[in-house]
């Protein structure tokens, strides 16, 4: 049984309870409120008609702001891929660096050299000189670099008088552009002066252009499932989910550097939409989302809470979602790194849960949201979104992004109450646009700072799919994000109280949906496109 949405007819007003009551039009731009305790996380719009006490709302992020400019799909690019030019060849971002420590002595009336080498034929854009020469009187000293071809550009010519020291960073592109970076750089200190003397402790050269040659093979995703939660950050640090962490195999912890390429520094777990940096932890919602990647992945260690693909698969974190800039626009941004990580990387991406949304009424918004989600679609990643906490309120001609795009890679959920036997008071419906229904209330699970704790919403629905599609790409891995999809509507446990609440009729069966995978014929993967 395939399900296919309806396009959605978006009324004039649509009234909506709790968090989907804010109409685009007239509510004004805000964030998220502090992470709380007790499992309220902040989140909390207010406690509702039937709402637990430890129910927490799905984040809603901050707005776009109207007057502000929309960037260009370009500007949300990562990394270095390579595009082809001809039929062979490619024209790729190169960033070399190379480093010396001679810890050699500056003597008066003499000259120092040292040099380091790089190996690829790379036209320079940029170089940069890190330099760190001790002297106690730098007003003696002539500082030159000299690239492999014999060009000089002078890094000091006895400026600064009787201070101490040439140290720090020298922009020397201008001096050195087009110059390849192939070969010997040799940098030069002169003393031209008595009685003072120092130390040549060390340089580096950072280096980058764009290197011409054959295009290398993009890398085949490998390793087990990794399931994207865009969110607050995840405790990576958390005893639960110190396995269950997608770790890049490729960076180096603290060093500073983006070892990978792919444009961002140190993102060892993931990455950091708000803030544009590996900390995922900076920033609001971190409860939120690491009890969302608890009910994904956390141990089965005996202590808290078991997740639902435990040692099957693995949780990244996208974290700062509701920070810096408005929710569509960190989307967007942290849709384009996970599709790189997937396409250029090698990382197993198979799945993004998405327990966040808004409703957006204006057409433009609307089609970023689809846009982004398509390039999902086209990287074969599944989208596990949930519903809104309406408190009963039908979604059927709602644009709530991005629950409701029709896409076939889109699954979204409703909220199950804790005995799993009717849908959850707080939750919404509709049986266009909602797929199925998993239990969201009194849902166990890890929380920053190595505790655990029960909350309450679709938030936790949604990773509880998550993790099912998450164990059905650990025993099939050959499935496409649509026909997990589809494998999941049709193993649904059917429900009498569901029944013209979502399509399916159906709460999710976790060994059903498993099963069905394992027993699927896979087909080489086609491009998804709409249904």
């Amino acid at each position: 049984m395939t399900v296919h949405r309806k396009p959605l007819s978006l009324p004039t007003s649509t009234p909506r309870t709790g968090e989907a009551a804010r109409s685009e039009s007239t509510a004004p731009s805000r964030g998220v409120a502090r992470p709380g305790k007790g499992g309220t996380d902040g989140f909390d719009s207010g406690k509702l008609m039937g709402r637990p006490s430890n129910f927490v709302d799905r984040p809603t992020g901050q707005r776009p702001d109207p007057s502000a400019p929309v960037l260009p799909a370009t500007a949300f690019a990562f990394g270095g891929n390579k595009v082809a030019v001809g039929s062979r060849e490619a024209s790729t971002p190169v960033t070399l660096t190379a480093s010396a420590t001679p810890n050699a002595a500056v003597k008066d009336l003499q000259t120092l050299t040292s040099t380091v080498s790089f190996d690829k034929d790379v036209p320079l854009e940029s170089l940069k000189l890190n330099l760190d020469l001790a002297h106690s009187y730098r007003g003696d000293l002539v500082v030159k670099l000299t690239s492999p071809s014999g060009k000089t550009a002078t890094v000091s010519d006895r400026q600064g008088g009787n201070a101490d020291d040439v140290k720090g960073a020298f922009d020397l592109s201008t001096a050195f552009k087009g110059e390849s970076a192939k070969g010997t750089w040799t940098l030069s200190v002169e003393d031209k002066a008595r009685a003072d003397t120092g130390t040549l402790k060390s340089w580096g050269l950072e280096a980058s252009g764009k290197a011409q040659g054959p295009v290398d093979p993009k890398p085949r995703p490998s390793g087990p499932p990794v399931v994207a939660v865009f969110d607050g950050g995840v405790d990576f640090k958390h005893s639960d989910l110190s396995t269950g962490m997608w770790t890049n195999p490729n960076e180096v912890a603290g060093d500073g550097k983006d070892n990978d390429g792919n444009g961002v520094v140190d993102d060892i777990h993931g990455y950091n939409v708000g803030f544009n940096s590996g900390d995922v932890m900076k920033g609001e919602g971190t409860d939120h989302g690491t009890h969302v990647a608890g009910i994904i992945a956390a141990d089965d260690n005996g202590k808290g809470n078991t997740g639902i693909a435990a040692g099957k698969a693995k949780v990244m974190s996208i974290g700062g979602l509701y920070d810096g800039a408005d929710l569509l626009t960190n989307f967007e941004r942290g849709v384009d790194y996970i599709v790189n990580m997937k396409q250029n990387h090698g990382v197993n991406v198979r799945a993004l849960n998405a327990s966040f949304g808004d409703e957006y009424r204006d057409a433009a918004s609307q089609a970023r949201w689809k846009a982004a989600v398509q390039k999902l679609a086209d990287a074969d990643i599944l989208l596990v979104a949930a519903t809104a906490n309406g408190n009963g309120s039908n979604l059927n001609d709602v644009a709530d992004m991005p629950a409701n795009i029709d896409l076939p890679n889109v699954i979204t959920v409703a909220s199950m109450d804790k005995r799993n036997d009717k849908l959850a008071r707080f939750s919404s419906h509709g049986d266009k646009v909602v797929e199925l229904a998993a239990v969201g209330e009194d849902v166990l699970s890890t929380v920053p700072g190595g505790d655990w704790e029960k909350m309450s919403g679709t938030s936790m629905a949604t990773p509880t799919v998550a993790g099912a599609a998450a164990l059905m790409f650990a025993a099939n891995p050959d499935l496409t994000a649509a026909q997990v999809r589809d494998l999941l509507v049709k193993t649904v446990e059917v429900d009498p109280d569901l029944k013209g609440k979502v399509s399916t009729s159906g709460k999710l069966d976790i060994a059903a949906a498993v099963k069905a995978a394992k027993e699927t014929v896979t087909t080489p993967p086609t491009s998804v496109a709409g249904r």
